[in-house]
Formats: C-alpha cells, structure tokens, sequence
C-alpha cells in the first residue's frame, strides 16, 4: 500500500491510495465519516431565552457549530472514569452565552459563545444563531464533549469525504496529451512512461481540450481497481490531515482485534433475542416534558408532536 499527497489546504487533502481494494477504501472513508471524534454541545441549561427561537431550535443550531477539537485534551465521556453525568474536565467543556438586546435588533453568533478555561472555540465566530429585539436576551451554560459520527452527524469531523478510481490510460496522442497535461495541471493528470495518468476524473472532464482527447469510454475502461483518489474535507474541528491519521489508527486497532479473535477462535458471537420495547400509546412525546398527563390522570395533547 502507497500513499501520496496531491493537494492540501487549510480545510481539504487530497491524496492517492494504491494497493488496496475498494473494500479497504470505503473501511477507511466509512471511519473518517463516522468513527473519529471531535468536540460538540451535547447539553445546554438555559437561564433566559426570551427569543422568538424555542430552546430545542437554538439548542439544534448549537449542535452543528463545530468547535476546535484538540484529541490530545479530551477522552470520549465513556471512557473516562469519573462516571459524573455532566462529566468533568477530562471529558467535558464549558461554553457559555450571555447576550441581550438593549436597544436595536441583533442577531446572535457562534462568535458569542465563551469557552472557559481556553477549551475548544468555535470554528467561525459568524454562524447566526437568533435574533432578538429589544429587551431579549439568551443566556445559557453548554457542555460540549467528544463523540462520533456513527451517534450523530454532528459529530462527524468531515463535510466531504469520497474516493474515485484512478484511471490509466494508454496514450496515442503524446503531443496532444501533454498539451493537457500542461493545461490542467499534475494535480488532474500527469504522464507515466506511455500511460495517462488521470487521477481526477471529474477535473480531467471538464476541459474541453482534454474531453476531446481522451474519451470517456476509453477512461472508464481502464479503471484502476486498486488505485483511489481520497479527497477529504474538514468542517474545521480536526485538521484533514489528522482525520486521516486518527481514522488509520481507529482501523488499525480494530483490526488488530479482528486477528486476535480469529486467533482464538472467537468470531462467532452468540445472537441474544430481541425483546420488542412496549409503547405506551395512551401518551403522547412533548419536548421537555417528562410527565404527560395532567393532572387529573388524563392525557395532554397541548403541544404534542
């Protein structure tokens, strides 16, 4: 297996995997997406909210503000051995919000939240919120902690993560090829010996020049199936370049945890029976609510969802 870095910026890698199988590919890619943590709002407890926004929109809103993530500070909450409910600095941060409107309408930014302790901040200071008028204010105490995306989205630290097959094709044209080559560049298509080299498709394609020299049929039939092109792209928590190494550890100890188990003898795990859960249908949910009947035993359908 080789690697080798095309492109990388502030937010987006760009690089080659050769020598695996597309299954290998889609393990790490599913890993990026789904498995390496970051740092998100989980809890929020409210002191004023005097906005129009009910507490579970902005509460929402919070969720998906991606914060500056530092892996080597933090450890996920089921992990740490401190067993707290809100956990504690090993596991947690505390952001605050503390915004009132004494005059004109505002709007209320991702910018407003404090960290204490300098912990994790949010990626950009300009994501609106809210906004309140004259007399409003939101004033809240957020716990923010490591989770994975495989539990929710928001904890995913990619906005784009995708692969595509290489393709290699063999050149009739050299004059004509290097022509394109010149134009797009090596990060579209370099020349190797008397092969084309395309190693962004979707790029290659959209010159014009390029399109009329090779043809896609020709491009798709000399498809690499084990060489890839991983463009990752990072919502700012994690740097794209530690997305990839934190996921390569994440794969490699599962793995290493396969081998032990095939090792012993231990694959077959056994199946328990699924109980079915028992639905209490005289009742309806409401947000924030942990009693539904009212108080003369009957239910409530005031605000039901």
């Amino acid at each position: 297996m080789k690697t080798h870095i095309i492109s990388l910026n502030e937010d987006t890698l760009r690089f080659l995997l050769e020598g695996v199988d597309a299954a290998f590919a889609n393990a790490l890619r599913r890993t990026m997406v789904s498995e390496v943590p970051i740092m998100t709002i989980e809890d929020i407890f409210y002191f004023d909210n005097s906005s129009l926004i009910p507490d579970e929109i902005i509460a929402h809103r919070l969720g998906f503000v991606p914060l500056a993530t530092d892996l080597d500070k933090y450890v996920l909450p089921e992990e740490c051995d401190c067993e707290a409910e809100l956990g504690c600095p090993n596991c947690r941060a505390v952001l605050t919000m503390d915004v009132e409107a004494t005059e004109d309408t505002i709007t209320v930014y991702s910018g407003d939240l404090v960290s204490e302790d300098g912990g994790p901040a949010p990626v950009s200071t300009n994501i609106p919120l809210a906004k309140i008028a004259h007399g409003q204010a939101i004033k809240f105490e957020a716990y923010a902690q490591l989770g994975q995306g495989k539990i929710h989205v928001k904890w995913s630290p990619v906005s784009m993560c995708v692969y595509q097959n290489i393709s290699l094709v063999p050149i009739t044209d050299m004059k004509a090829v290097t022509e394109c080559v010149e134009i797009c560049g090596p990060e579209t298509a370099i020349i190797e010996g008397d092969n084309l080299k395309i190693i962004n498709i979707q790029s290659f394609e959209s010159c014009k020049k390029c399109r009329d020299t090779v043809n896609h049929d020709l491009i798709l039939d000399h498809l690499q199936q084990d060489d890839y092109l991983f463009t990752v792209e990072s919502n700012g928590a994690l740097q794209p370049q530690r997305i990839v190494s934190e996921a390569v550890k994440i794969l490699k100890k599962k793995l290493d945890t396969l081998v032990k188990k095939i090792d012993a003898d231990d694959i077959h795990e056994p199946i328990s029976d699924f109980e079915t859960p028992e639905i209490d249908e005289s009742k309806l949910y409401r947000v924030g609510s942990g009693d539904y009947d009212d108080e003369e035993g009957e239910e409530s359908t005031e605000g039901g969802i």
